[in-house]
């Protein structure tokens, strides 16, 4: 009688212990080979290592998806920390990604020392989530799909328009909005598979829109707008407000702002400074295609010498200024003022402290930030409206990335975000508003750093600034001595992260970026 053939088939780690478990059940091996599909030697081998695959497949907390072999990691005891420190997060609900996973197994193999060379590398990552059972889940909105062909004609036809009015880079403008969550935590999430969603702490999702305008050689930074969804902020009561603010029921820009914007601030504005710099009364600001953004006859001053000019859509991404790393950094900026305030009022509840920040406070932290990005950072950004040539590495962006990932470490030790994380925090995605604020853990260090020296050390520095800045807005003290006393305050708090974090460690990273 001639044997049964079968093909090699590899079966899954779940068949697998199906297998074990029918055979405790009193299956035979004949049975389970001709169910399964394999031969006889396989059945006897997965009874032979039964052992090994219970263990292995009951020290993965999530399912076993499609994996099928046993194979070891080069680092076990490394990735069973990482694992048990990814489902501690999970279940506090803390956003990780994949890049705060990397940095994390890189932190704890040099901890345990288990092996050599370690590279995190996105093959490892990959492995790792298929070893635990981990999948990616992201949220993100889809974004408008760029065409380079059209930005030289576009180049063209604006250069001409700037050589046949005879304008000057500070006769040159450009606006743009965006939107800034101004309580909200990296978001990108990575969930067990035996989740159905991300279900993550529900974000601090209270926004703004803020606009921001400038001209080319930024020598002339437009006062910025705000909007909110609020007529009359509580928060705003006896507040001399440093920025233009309007409000609307989504907290989005709309026509009838934006028209209002352009003729009450832009036009009045604009002839002012040109007429301190002794300079013609005429000026282009150039917009991109947004729904909000009125038609080119309506944004026209009544002499018609202040006008825009609309970028094509699709273009706007690759040229317009704004969209060349001014807003981001003035967000860079904004969140390095928003974590020192946060870790200034509880570093040790980072919830309780998130829910103290009120709008007032969101609006001087983005004034300051708008004021932090210089003539020289703005002149750059502009460059790849008037030249062809790549840019060179943005020490600014890195440096102010450095310190967003200086406090984020404060916050919370135990994530190690990086600057993919930084770059998702500030897309500004539409996110649901939700009126109920929910809490937000997060592990804070329990200790908070105090360098013991003869004068004021940083961390008691922190606590001075709390009680004068308390003091100076019982007794409204104007705005502009305030943000003097914030900004000593994020110094202290720069200078205390500085004690806890050496700075070989964050150069070392970015130097492999």
């Amino acid at each position: 009688m001639a044997s049964t053939s079968y093909k090699r088939k590899c079966l899954k780690l779940s068949d697998k212990v199906k297998i074990i478990e029918e055979v405790a059940l009193g299956a035979g091996v004949t049975q389970l080979a001709k169910k399964y599909g394999v031969s006889k030697a396989t059945i006897c081998k997965i009874k032979r290592l039964k052992t090994q695959i219970l263990r292995r497949t009951c020290t993965t907390f999530g399912s076993l998806g499609n994996r099928k072999t046993l194979k070891n990691a080069k680092a076990p005891k490394m990735e069973n920390s990482l694992y048990k420190w990814f489902l501690k997060q999970q279940e506090k609900h803390v956003p990780i990604s994949g890049e705060i996973i990397k940095e994390r197994a890189k932190v704890l193999n040099e901890k345990l020392k288990e092996t050599e060379n370690f590279v995190a590398s996105d093959g490892w990552l990959q492995r790792f989530k298929t070893r635990y059972g981990i999948r990616l889940l992201s949220i993100s909105g889809e974004k408008l799909l760029a065409q380079p062909e059209l930005v030289q004609p576009f180049k063209e036809k604006f250069m001409e328009t700037i050589k046949e009015l005879d304008l000057s880079m500070e006769q040159i403008y450009n606006a743009d909005e965006s939107g800034l969550y101004w309580k909200m935590l990296p978001e990108k999430t990575y969930p067990a598979s035996f989740e159905k969603s991300a279900v993550g702490r529900k974000p601090e999702n209270q926004r703004i829109t803020f606009l921001a305008c400038t001209n080319a050689n930024g020598s002339h930074k437009i006062k910025p707008m705000i909007i909110g969804k609020a007529k009359n902020p509580r928060s705003f009561k006896n507040f001399n407000i440093p920025v233009d603010y309007d409000y609307s029921k989504t907290a989005w820009m709309t026509s009838s702002i934006f028209l209002k914007w352009f003729h009450q601030r832009f036009v009045p504005e604009v002839k002012n400074f040109l007429k301190n710099q002794q300079l013609p009364i005429k000026a282009l600001l150039l917009l991109d295609n947004a729904p909000s953004h009125p038609p080119e006859q309506q944004l026209r001053s009544e002499d018609g010498s202040i006008f825009v000019m609309y970028i094509p859509p699709n273009v706007s991404p690759l040229i317009q200024p704004m969209d060349q790393n001014i807003i981001r950094l003035t967000k860079l900026y904004y969140q390095k003022l928003l974590l020192s305030s946060v870790l200034s009022k509880n570093p040790e509840n980072i919830s309780e402290a998130l829910k103290q920040v009120t709008l007032r406070e969101a609006v001087l932290n983005l004034h300051m930030a708008w004021n932090a990005v210089n003539q020289q950072t703005i002149q750059k950004y502009w460059n790849n409206l008037f030249c062809t040539k790549d840019q060179d590495e943005d020490d600014v962006l890195v440096s102010a990335s450095l310190d967003v990932l200086d406090l984020l470490k404060i916050v919370n030790p135990d994530i190690v975000c990086t600057s993919t994380d930084i770059n998702l925090w500030n897309e500004d995605k539409q996110i649901n508003d939700v009126n109920k604020e929910e809490d937000m853990d997060s592990e804070a260090d329990e200790d908070f750093p105090i360098e013991v020296t003869s004068g004021v050390t940083d961390a008691q520095a922190i606590q001075i600034f709390n009680q004068a800045l308390d003091w100076a807005e019982r007794k409204e003290v104007s705005y502009t001595d305030i943000l003097v006393l914030r900004k000593l305050r994020a110094q202290a708090l720069e200078d205390n992260a500085k004690h806890q974090f050496t700075q070989t460690k964050y150069a070392e990273y970015f130097s492999s970026n």
